[in-house]
């Protein structure tokens, strides 16, 4: 939400001058990579067991774009996921994964190669919630309820009239390591995947000169 709070803004300043605000709602589907950290090598009490790029679904976003000079952008993207993973808790309880939903918020820069092409590089902050544990079709809730995932994002746009067509890869920066062996803990999280949006022009605004006229007297 401040991601998109911040670009709105942008918008607001540059509304005085030559600058153009696209809208994009979007519906993507991409492909995570979590893996476990172990805090006892000599015992894991709780490990991920997704081989890499295999925790996959859709997602929903919607993303405000900015241009500020020329072939230059800043955008917002706010998305929300929902996944569930594969693993193992070696409790009281043999859980066979966990579920959780993703929010996930980015601010990018981007440059616009041609008419139909962009490219941008930008920030993640991500926000992982509402862990249960799964067993079979039962779900039980988790002790660790939050997770924050950050990382750097570079994004390809390809562009046909409205139509947009993204890919992007999410590298993360963090550990989230618990205190307890027997809770979630997890290296910087991997992601990549498409997008498919349509952009809506909402702010197409020319600055005008004003021209000085000699005083009638």
């Amino acid at each position: 939400m401040k991601c998109l709070v911040l670009t709105l803004s942008l918008a607001f300043i540059y509304n005085s001058s030559f600058s153009q605000t696209y809208l994009t709602p979007s519906l993507g589907y991409d492909f995570m990579s979590m893996k476990s950290v172990f805090i006892a090598p000599d015992f894991h009490g709780f490990e991920v067991l997704n081989s890499p790029y295999s925790i996959k679904g859709l997602q929903y976003g919607l993303e405000i774009e900015q241009i500020i000079y020329d072939r230059l952008s800043a955008s917002a993207h706010l998305c929300f996921a929902q996944r569930s993973v594969d693993a193992s808790n070696y409790g009281f309880i043999a859980y066979d994964g966990f579920n959780f939903k993703n929010w996930r918020g980015n601010i990018s820069i981007n440059y616009q190669i041609n008419n139909c092409l962009n490219i941008g590089f930008g920030y993640d902050n991500n926000k992982l919630m509402d862990f249960e544990h799964t067993l079979r079709n039962l779900t039980f809730p988790m002790s660790r309820s939050l997770i924050i995932d950050k990382g750097l994002n570079v994004c390809v746009r390809g562009y046909w009239e409205n139509i947009e067509l993204k890919g992007y890869y999410h590298f993360g920066l963090n550990n989230n390591s618990s205190n307890s062996i027997y809770e979630l803990s997890i290296k910087p999280i991997n992601y990549f995947g498409f997008c498919l949006g349509y952009r809506i022009k909402i702010i197409n605004s020319f600055k005008r000169d004003k021209k000085t006229e000699c005083p009638t007297f």
